[in-house]
């Protein structure tokens, strides 16, 4: 209890006199960034800003560069969240959006009524993709609201002049017909409070003519095509990607924090809904899953999450 008291008195000290302890003096020569902005979020964390940010300020910029290279995206963007929430400037936009395009928490997708069945390509898809981007379907209760996707195939042509071989394999311009193939997937996503459509589609082209027996040209007429179901689950497949994408700009607040990539998540969604890039190293958020986040990524108390 004694030994207890102390600290807090020496604590108290500290934060009134605004002076830094011989460690932390030690550790500004050292120069060593990780030491260094640990001990910016503990300083945070006791309410001296100054201090916190004195400290961080004495990771050089090349060093802060270092530590992110060789981190994870998760490690990295607490790294960046760190350097930020202390006062300083931390990582660049472009850095930070490249490392949350990369973080891929676990989030599951469902839709408003639990009795709705996915579309079957959509399943394909989740069964393809999921494991890579960390996303699942669960009809009840999903982390990201979506609506009914929408799957669509339309067949365009139009006249133009193409450059075939003839017999002899020289090129000959003949009148031809361009044909259009065009799978879209097209579904409503809830991200942010807000709802959006997310589209995708894939598309490819061939051509068809008649014969020309002046040229030696034989006809080709039909165009050679993958299957319309192919080319409809490639749309389905790439609108998947596009709302993996989604979700790494606008990470749903329901997302599960039971890891370090949730956590991360979870923060960078309290700084996005808030408009406040510093609000989740504040504090903002429910405080059961604040606490439980500064413990599973080894923040002190009060510290948040300190994500840019």
């Amino acid at each position: 209890m004694t030994r207890t008291l102390a600290i807090l008195a020496a604590v108290l000290l500290l934060a009134c006199t605004h002076q830094k302890t011989p460690e932390q003096h030690a550790l500004m020569q050292r120069g060593d960034c990780a030491d260094l902005l640990r001990e910016a979020d503990a300083a945070r964390a006791q309410g001296v800003g100054e201090i916190a940010a004195e400290l961080a300020a004495a990771c050089p910029a090349d060093g802060l560069t270092a530590l992110v290279d060789k981190s994870t995206p998760a490690q990295a963007l607490l790294w960046c969240g760190r350097a930020a929430a202390a006062g300083q400037k931390g990582c660049s936009a472009e850095t930070i959006s490249q490392l949350a395009s990369r973080l891929n928490p676990h989030v599951t997708i469902g839709p408003a009524d639990e009795t709705t069945p996915p579309h079957p390509l959509l399943s394909a898809a989740l069964a393809q993709l999921g494991g890579e981007l960390n996303l699942a379907w669960a009809a009840k209760d999903p982390d990201v609201i979506v609506g009914k996707l929408t799957v669509s195939l339309d067949h365009v042509t139009s006249s133009t002049v193409a450059t075939v071989p003839d017999a002899k394999g020289e090129n000959q311009r003949v009148p031809a017909v361009q044909h259009r193939f065009v799978a879209r997937a097209e579904g409503q996503v809830g991200l942010a409070g807000k709802t959006r459509t997310v589209r995708a589609q894939e598309e490819v082209r061939d051509f068809t003519w008649d014969a020309l027996p002046q040229k030696a040209v034989a006809a080709k007429f039909e165009p050679t095509t993958p299957g319309s179901e192919e080319l409809q689950k490639r749309a389905v497949l790439a609108w998947v990607r596009n709302l993996a994408k989604a979700l790494a700009a606008s990470p749903p607040e329901a997302v599960d924090v039971s890891d370090e990539k949730g956590c991360v998540a979870y923060g960078l969604s309290l700084n996005l809904t808030s408009g406040d890039p510093g609000a989740a190293a504040n504090g903002a958020g429910d405080p059961a899953k604040v606490a439980a986040c500064e413990k599973l990524l080894g923040e002190p108390a009060g510290a948040g999450i300190p994500v840019p």
